[in-house]
């Protein structure tokens, strides 16, 4: 289940308590502290730096977009994939950082987000930067906390490739998730066959990288089993794209996926899309030849 954060900064502030050190006796908060004054810039990893006066009170909850982005429009209730990085106000201590790693997934709800942060989401689109500052409550455990959300792609990113006709053909259904239509006279498949539907621009998945995924799984022939029962060709069995169901997160050295779709991302690059056609020895025997279509969201190498 995709996580709940209602709002995000709560969460941040728990771990803020746990983690980071004592305030400064001699810092007093007596002073009121804005969002307008604090500043985001780059440090020296891949998250934002904040900058701010330390130890001022923060009445009320804030948000404030930095920008909007040029990606697709939010819409009520969707998947939201986000890069956090956030500070305790009081001493600077980090509380979360996804950038230097990979991002969270939520859903675009006021359920899930809380009503201010949701209505700073809803009206943007895939691309935007939105600061957002908890007060806390005055205490030492619950710091006021400001929190920088990149909103990220929950789809590929690139540019279109041509698909061999050998493959299955990948087509998107009105919600935006891949389906695919197997011929009727598709051919046995005895090795792994990969095509590149969408090129994206970002990092490249190597053997130690860490992926994040949506993907959906096909049979690419009709065909029963004692767990699944009957099904036919082009059927989903497994899909991360509903909006409940979190991407799949793969260490692509850990051996914990199937070595089909291990062998078919590597060397792809973040922002892509990949149909793989998966011979039943590289994937799940009983379910036969499989057709998985990956979108490729984040890469994680730890070298960078």
């Amino acid at each position: 289940m995709r996580r709940i954060i209602a709002p995000v900064a709560a969460a941040a502030v728990t771990l803020a308590a746990c983690t980071g050190p004592s305030p400064d006796p001699s810092v007093t908060a007596s002073a009121a502290g804005d969002i307008a004054q604090i500043t985001v810039g780059q440090s020296d990893t891949l998250a934002p730096s904040l900058t701010y006066e330390a130890g001022l009170t923060y009445t009320d909850q804030q948000s404030a977009v930095m920008w909007n982005g040029d990606g697709a429009a939010l819409e009520d209730g969707q998947p939201l994939l986000l890069d956090l990085y956030g500070e305790s106000l009081s001493d600077a201590t980090p509380v979360v950082n996804t950038f230097d790693g990979l991002p969270q997934s939520f859903v675009l709800t006021e359920e899930s987000l809380g009503e201010d942060l949701y209505a700073s989401l809803i009206d943007l689109n895939v691309g935007a930067r939105v600061l957002t500052v908890s007060p806390g409550d005055g205490s030492e455990d619950k710091p006021p906390v400001a929190i920088v959300m990149d909103v990220r792609s929950e789809t590929a990113q690139g540019d279109e490739v041509a698909a061999p006709e050998s493959m299955p053909a990948v087509s998107l259904d009105v919600d935006g998730a891949p389906q695919v239509t197997v011929a009727d006279d598709a051919p046995t498949v005895d090795d792994l066959q990969i095509a590149t539907l969408i090129r994206g621009s970002g990092p490249q998945v190597t053997a130690t990288s860490r992926v994040l995924v949506n993907y959906t799984a096909f049979y690419y022939a009709d065909g029963e089993n004692a767990e699944d029962g009957a099904w036919e060709a082009g059927d989903v069995f497994r899909t991360s794209w509903p909006a409940d169901v979190e991407p799949l997160t793969i260490d692509m050295d850990a051996g914990d996926t199937v070595t089909g779709i291990t062998q078919g991302i590597l060397d792809q690059t973040e922002g892509s899309r990949v149909e793989l056609v998966i011979p039943a020895t590289m994937g799940y025997p009983s379910r036969g030849t499989m057709v998985v279509v990956v979108d490729i969201l984040d890469v994680w190498n730890s070298e960078e």
